[in-house]
């Protein structure tokens, strides 16, 4: 809960109340797999509250609905990031020394940070930079005839969001950068050897990171001040200093990772206009609504796909 990536939250000690009218001491688990969205919203409505406890993997969890709830978990009285995401997370997909990880003032100053890196002339860039890379790629596609499209979006949007962010990729690297930056997201949530294969590419896209953010700063780089590359490089702290070189690469990998995730996304809705061909015609057509719900459905889907693999 909380600021999407970059603020995850979780509540204080003795921040939310639970009276005895509203506990339920039955492991929920099950329920919650089984219709994950409309779970806790129905045995709400059964209790007749907003907030009601159950049990969640065994461990006591409250659960709340309404908007006066959804307005708590965006209290920093009640909620704090730091210590939220679990150490195996903080390893992998995050990175440690984030701004996943800050609370109060830091949070807002390096929040800044990336709202500036965002500015909507830069994400129009961005879109710019991965529609000419989608083209290449598709003139290489005709002449193969069958791709696996998923790890061809991983490329493309390897390299446009390098390209945007100020990070010089050689050809030769892109494969390499490519299966670090998939495995921090792809692998970072399987148990054995997955996971320590996205402990592996951490280490390595972290040093080159960091390798990327000390050029900057030694004038070995010159990157656009609009970049990301830049703005991370030259950020100065709550205190006025520069962040140390590995969290901002951590930061720096915090743009890059994302962006390169987003090939889950677009492979979801390519199955969806595969398995359901009208769409096409429809979104073609559409005033914009419909383009919305079809995103949303997709992005439902895929939730749902990731909790019933977790299950």
């Amino acid at each position: 809960t909380g600021d999407s990536e970059y603020g995850r939250a979780r509540p204080k000690e003795g921040s939310i109340p639970v009276t005895p009218s509203n506990i339920k001491r039955a492991d929920g688990t099950i329920a919650l797999l089984r219709d994950p969205y409309r779970c806790i919203s129905r045995r709400a409505a059964e209790l007749g509250e907003d907030i009601f406890e159950t049990r969640l993997l065994l461990r006591r969890t409250t659960c709340m609905t309404g908007a006066e709830a959804a307005a708590v978990f965006y209290d920093p009285s009640r909620f704090q990031r730091a210590g939220a995401a679990p150490p195996p997370l903080q390893k992998t997909l995050f990175g440690q020394g984030g701004v996943q990880g800050l609370d109060g003032e830091n949070h807002r100053q390096r929040k800044a940070m990336f709202l500036q890196i965002v500015q909507p002339d830069r994400v129009e860039a961005l879109a710019e930079a991965v529609t000419r890379e989608w083209q290449r790629a598709v003139d290489d596609w005709i002449g193969q005839g069958r791709i696996r499209l998923y790890p061809e979006l991983q490329l493309l949007l390897t390299r446009a969001v390098c390209a945007w962010a100020g990070v010089p990729l050689p050809a030769a690297e892109v494969n390499t950068r490519t299966r670090q930056l998939s495995a921090l997201f792809d692998q970072a949530g399987h148990v054995g050897v997955g996971h320590l294969r996205s402990r592996a590419a951490r280490k390595a896209a972290d040093r080159w990171a960091a390798d990327i953010i000390g050029q900057v700063r030694a004038g070995k780089l010159d990157p656009p001040a609009s970049s990301a590359a830049y703005v991370i490089a030259h950020h100065r702290e709550r205190d006025g200093r520069p962040m140390a070189p590995r969290v901002a690469g951590v930061e720096l990998l915090n743009v890059l990772r994302p962006t390169v995730a987003t090939a889950v996304y677009i492979t979801f809705v390519a199955h969806a206009l595969d398995a359901q061909p009208a769409w096409k015609e429809r979104l073609a057509l559409g005033d914009g609504h419909e383009d919305l719900a079809f995103v949303e459905e997709v992005r439902r889907r895929k939730a749902l796909a990731g909790v019933l693999e977790t299950a």
